[in-house]
């Protein structure tokens, strides 16, 4: 069976005013076209997220999203405009668990935050909605992320306004000038995370990344039915 990927659902309001809890369909198809089966990951809260309203998750909040994380054999953190508490929950249990764990521009910027105190920082010239590449990435050719792409620069989209000052406990594996635009943690099941949206280009070195975070979540799939 196909491994069961969790993508943290977005808050977004409909053109008719309606408040919905979304996946962008190009995420839906990437993890689909990579062999993937996508199962959104609700928060629990009964308040207005579009809004930014929010408040800390309750020990009841966390029990229904340990049992969402529960069903997922990897969890795929998708860009967005703000990160919530229950962002910052999913992320610290995937790497508390060991679980597959894909990060796409702001999901990459809550991996670098979600266990310390860092304030993003406003980046110039790298919010290019329009354009399919925009700037080069240099990638560490000791790094997971080379040996998966099998290539030390490549040429990505952009589409963030922030970055971050530092990687928290991931180590940086790509960057354009000083800009942070890769991480990763070596010794995990899968653990990296991009600045750019491999999503929208799914360029060769998208497929590549998309298929090799698959590839992760079947094992991991089948080291959890083996126990």
């Amino acid at each position: 069976m196909r491994p069961i990927i969790g993508v943290v659902a977005r808050p977004y309001m409909t053109d008719n005013g309606r408040y919905v809890m979304c996946i962008l369909d190009n995420v839906r198809n990437s993890v689909i076209r990579s062999g993937g089966i996508p199962l959104l990951i609700l928060p629990t809260q009964n308040i207005n997220y579009y809004n930014n309203n929010e408040a800390p998750l309750t020990d009841k909040d966390k029990e229904i999203l340990d049992k969402q994380i529960s069903l997922c054999d990897g969890i795929l953190m998708p860009g967005g405009d703000k990160i919530y508490f229950y962002d910052y929950y999913i992320c610290s249990k995937a790497n508390e668990l060991n679980i597959p764990l894909l990060g796409i521009c702001m999901g990459m910027q809550l991996m670098c935050n979600y266990n310390n105190n860092n304030k993003n920082i406003k980046v110039e010239n790298h919010k290019e909605p329009n354009l399919n590449y925009v700037h080069n990435v240099n990638i560490s050719k000791d790094s997971v992320l080379f040996n998966i792409i099998k290539k030390d620069n490549i040429n990505v989209n952009s589409l963030h306004n922030y970055t971050v000052p530092n990687s928290g406990d991931y180590e940086v594996c790509g960057k354009c000038n000083n800009v942070i635009e890769a991480i990763e943690k070596k010794n995990s099941a899968f653990n990296i995370g991009v600045q750019w949206h491999p999503e929208k280009n799914y360029d060769e070195n998208d497929q590549h990344l998309f298929n090799s975070f698959i590839t992760a979540c079947q094992n991991y799939r089948e080291n959890k039915d083996s126990l």
